[in-house]
């Protein structure tokens, strides 16, 4: 058994779903665990993937842990083995706090965001040094899979969650305020919606090969609609706003890492 999953919850599940579709691995090269029988019986049926028992889980040759972090304390003990490599997708818990629980410094540590459901994560990957090369291009195969991978020293971790992983979040909030402002001047709601998706869609699309100021700066001509909205938004603290709300978000990843 080339990987273990452990867990699969939305985002392991994604994670999963991508790496089988892609190609990277295959069907019969991937278990799923889960401390209740019942629960393992029925996530395997759902990808199928072969359930795995406690001594099917010690076989595999890399773990991909995807429990929620509060849970992973009781599940450490069960799947610990000191000569596994282990990929893990929790926020919040270091690759060293891994290490310890698991007894094997052959860790990596993966951070996606909401994407993966699209096939468009943002990824941060980064290893601890005893992790060998194979264990660390396997992490970047299954992250590929659902989206681009960066490498990003932990340390780093809590500042790309709190842009990318949050990130997501400030988006559907602008979004939304788009749409709310389509329905304040007239236009229906589906339409607002509607029109406000487009908009993000298309304009992810652009800066694919352009940069945020010269996007805005063809948009915004001379005397223009986009230009006196633009000033509305400096008005009112847009860009302070969200430079904050990244910060802010950072610091929160960092509180809570401290505390697992």
């Amino acid at each position: 058994m080339k990987l273990a999953l452990v867990g699969a919850g939305k985002m392991g599940g994604a994670v999963l779903t991508g790496a089988l579709g892609a190609g990277v691995l295959s069907a019969a090269e991937v278990g799923i665990y889960h401390p209740d029988e019942a629960r393992r019986n029925a996530l395997a049926e759902r990808f199928g993937v072969a359930p795995l028992s406690d001594d099917g889980v010690h076989q595999a040759e890399r773990i991909l842990i995807a429990v929620k972090p509060q849970s992973f304390a009781e599940v450490a003990p069960l799947i610990a083995r000191r000569t596994a490599a282990y990929i893990s997708l929790m926020a919040g818990v270091s690759a060293e706090v891994i290490a310890r629980r698991v007894g094997s410094s052959r860790v990596v540590r993966a951070m996606p965001n909401l994407g993966a459901r699209v096939g468009l994560s943002a990824t941060a990957v980064a290893a601890l040094p005893q992790a060998t090369p194979d264990d660390v291009a396997m992490a970047d195969r299954l992250f590929c899979a659902v989206g681009t991978v960066y490498s990003v020293p932990e340390r780093l971790f809590d500042a790309f969650t709190g842009l990318a992983g949050s990130g997501p979040a400030f988006a559907a909030l602008f979004a939304e305020a788009l749409a709310d402002g389509g329905v304040r001047v007239g236009l229906s709601r589906e339409v607002a919606r509607d029109l406000a998706r487009q908009v993000l869609r298309a304009s992810g699309a652009l800066l694919e090969t352009e940069t945020p100021g010269s996007l805005k700066d063809e948009v915004a001509s001379a005397g223009g609609t986009a230009i006196t909205g633009v000033m509305a938004l400096e008005q009112h603290g847009l860009r302070y706003a969200t430079m904050r709300a990244v910060e802010d978000a950072s610091e929160r990843a960092r509180e809570l890492s401290e505390s697992s």
